[in-house]
């Protein structure tokens, strides 16, 4: 294989893109599994209780 290297940052950017792709992917492959969906204010408010719990300390 080839050696690439560059900056710790364009890694963490690659990485970070790498994740998004991912969990795009798994969340498509679940889509089709199921017939649950969930309405744009569902999965915000979910996200934001999470980040509300992880700011104030509690396992999530």
């Amino acid at each position: 294989g080839d050696m690439v290297v560059m900056s710790f940052e364009a890694y963490e950017k690659l990485q970070f893109a790498s994740e998004i792709y991912f969990k795009l992917k798994e969340a498509e492959l679940q889509a089709k599994q199921t017939n649950q969906r969930f309405s744009h204010k569902e999965v915000f408010d979910s996200i934001r209780q999470t980040m509300h719990k992880k700011a104030d300390g509690k396992n999530v």
